[in-house]
């Protein structure tokens, strides 16, 4: 076990100390903080055992350093923006450039005939009618029953609460 975590520890402080390097190096509090405690339980088995090998106290404070590091980087280092006028100038060229692209593209209007709607062959068997579409027809009272057609519905479910509200005349 105290090898596992003497291990663990040199691992993390190692990870620690590149990260502290970097641009990046607030990442590096995440595996220091998990070096100081890996490191700090192997001191404490070692101590306990009575054999204290000088690996440990050197990850603790190789890892100290690298967090008192990445410390004074995120104290004392500022984030320069750079100028942007030359990216905003080139976002604003482009803009315009698109919409001159838009405006020279000829798009013509759609005109239809009615001759051409009625050429316009449907099958029927290639129509689906849903329940919300027969919602919204209005009812004519005026038609006979001849001129309807008869029509199957597959697969239809009928609630207990639309049949009360039928009125059949």
């Amino acid at each position: 076990m105290k090898k596992l975590l003497t291990i663990l520890g040199i691992i993390a402080s190692v990870f620690t100390v590149i990260l502290s390097i970097l641009p990046i190096s607030n990442l590096a509090v995440i595996p220091g903080i998990i070096a100081l405690a890996l490191a700090g339980f192997a001191y404490y088995l070692s101590k306990k055992s009575g054999e204290v090998k000088k690996i440990i106290p050197f990850t603790l404070m190789l890892t100290g350093l690298a967090l008192i590091l990445t410390t004074y980087k995120a104290m004392f280092t500022e984030t320069v923006v750079e100028d942007t006028k030359v990216l905003e100038e080139t976002e604003i060229k482009l803009e315009e450039e698109a919409i001159e692209e838009l405006e020279e593209l000829d798009i013509e209007e759609l005109e239809i005939d009615e001759a051409e709607i009625e050429a316009i062959d449907i099958e029927e068997s290639n129509l689906e009618i849903e329940a919300e579409d027969l919602k919204n027809i209005d009812i004519n009272e005026n038609v006979d029953a001849q001129e309807l057609e008869i029509i199957e519905f597959e697969d239809v479910e009928i609630d207990e609460t639309e049949l009360e509200n039928l009125e059949i005349e």
